[in-house]
């Protein structure tokens, strides 16, 4: 009897949290201009492929490879 209720209790905190940590998992960031970065965190994609990294305040977003550099 306890551990079905430790089985439902652990089941029932899963199910509250999982979409909190969802929404921190897969945070998604606005799309970065080519050139300086003037935004704190943005996403520089190549093109209009699915590629990109994440880029921060005073990098260099280049748009065709999606890659940032200093």
């Amino acid at each position: 009897m306890k551990t079905l209720f430790v089985v439902l209790t652990c089941a029932v905190a899963f199910l509250i949290t999982e979409e909190a940590v969802a929404a921190i998992k897969f945070k998604r960031f606005p799309h970065c201009p080519d050139g300086p970065v003037t935004k704190k965190t943005c996403e520089c994609h190549a093109g209009v492929s699915g590629r990109y990294h994440f880029c921060h305040a005073g990098y260099e977003c280049d748009t065709v490879t999606g890659k940032c550099s200093k």
